[in-house]
């Protein structure tokens, strides 16, 4: 990301350490044009690096995104939702389902809602569990259903007390009903 940032002429304008015990994960940003900013970071869950940029209008950050997406090796959505769809392994299953998660768009996105909510309603444990995590990474009030459902019902009791917090965070971040 570095070489990247710096044959384009971007300048790094921040850097964040790693903090474990404040929640915070390393991030670095580079600003990409005025209102624009290139971060980068690792995600916690599934260990793979990714960015995303913040702009003041969306066409600005879609493009920027696009050329990321031309100059960096990168994921396609196509190739997250084919590695979720074809994966047996409950393990694998569960790892991939995070990473379609990661790489979902901020606004609501039906496919990938699809998939994690029939990912909620798994009858394998590992599965349901990366499914009330993946809910994290772009969180919507359309979620909130099934994990209710699993805060109230589910047979794991680890598992109902994650979509409790799942649904207290949504709360904090007032996220609402459908």
């Amino acid at each position: 990301m570095a070489r990247y940032a710096a044959e384009n002429g971007w300048p790094k304008v921040e850097e964040t350490s790693d903090d474990p015990d404040r929640g915070t994960l390393r991030e670095v940003v580079w600003r990409i044009a005025s209102g624009a900013e290139l971060r980068y970071t690792v995600d916690d869950a599934t260990g793979c690096p990714y960015v995303f940029v913040t702009a003041s209008w969306r066409n600005l950050g879609r493009g920027f995104l696009e050329h990321a997406e031309q100059h960096l090796d990168v994921l396609s959505r196509e190739e997250l939702f084919a590695s979720y769809d074809n994966a047996t392994d409950p393990e694998e299953r569960a790892g991939a389902l995070l990473l379609l998660a990661l790489g979902s768009p901020q606004e609501f996105d039906q496919e990938g809602f699809e998939r994690i909510s029939a990912a909620l309603r798994d009858p394998d444990p590992v599965i349901r569990e990366a499914a009330i995590y993946a809910t994290s990474y772009t969180p919507s009030r359309h979620y909130r259903p099934l994990l209710e459902e699993i805060a109230r019902r589910d047979p794991v009791g680890q598992l109902r007390r994650d979509a409790q917090d799942m649904l207290d965070a949504y709360d904090e971040a007032g996220i609402g009903e459908p």
